[in-house]
This record gives structure tokens, C-alpha cells and sequence, in this order.
């Protein structure tokens, strides 16, 4: 199952720099079913009065640096039941440049170029 999130209000920051995943047991270097690399980014979710961070999981190298700012495309939390526990991760289609809060309206925030997609 898949909820879409509505991200109104909200301000994205690239907290830690975007690494490949890895397999668990062999931590080689994880892949999508088309061969394509699988990254994490840590994010900190910003709503100008708290904030939390989330792990979000992508197709591709994002190419962002740590302290850009940037906005979600796709965002997505996905559940799945496994032997009787609910497992939940974020996903999304890609990270693009995005507004610095307080700034112009117009500007972007942080280093980086668009990139990735969901994966897990």
C-alpha cells in the first residue's frame, strides 16, 4: 500500500550527503530490477514550527550536497505487512531544487541537480 503525501507548507533540507544502499548480509551495492543503483538521501522535513527526519529511498544518484534545499517529487510512504509486522519506507520519483524558506520567492535553495526515482 501507498499513501501520497501532501507537502503544503513544508521546507525540504538535505541532511546527510545521498549513499548507495547496500545488501544487508553481503553489503554489495543494492540495484532495481533493471540494474540501476538504489541511494538514500536523510531528509529534514521542516514545517516552520517542528521538524523530523526520514530516510528516503530513490532510483539513481540524487547529486545533491548536504544543506541544499530541495522538493520531493512523488513522495510516497509505502506499508507492507511482513509476518505480522508493519514495515513502512519512504520513496519518491526524484528530489528537485527547492525553495530556501524565508527567502524571494523564485529562488532555490542548496547545490544539487534533479535526479532519481522510487525504489526499494
Amino acid at each position: 500500500m501507498e499513501f501520497k503525501i501532501d507537502m503544503d507548507g513544508m521546507s525540504w533540507l538535505v541532511a546527510d550527503a545521498p549513499e548507495q544502499r547496500r545488501d544487508f548480509e553481503t553489503r554489495e551495492p543494492r540495484t532495481d530490477s533493471e540494474g540501476r543503483p538504489l541511494f538514500q538521501v536523510r531528509l529534514l522535513v521542516m514545517d516552520g514550527q517542528g521538524s523530523a527526519p526520514i530516510k528516503v529511498g530513490l532510483i539513481g544518484d540524487p547529486g545533491l550536497s548536504q544543506g541544499a534545499f530541495v522538493r520531493p517529487v512523488g513522495l510516497r510512504l509505502n506499508v507492507v505487512d511482513r509476518k505480522g509486522d508493519s514495515v513502512q519506507w519512504w520513496t519518491a520519483e526524484r528530489l528537485q531544487p527547492g525553495p530556501v524558506p524565508g527567502a524571494a520567492a523564485g529562488g532555490t535553495g542548496g547545490s544539487g541537480k534533479a535526479a532519481g526515482k522510487a525504489g526499494q
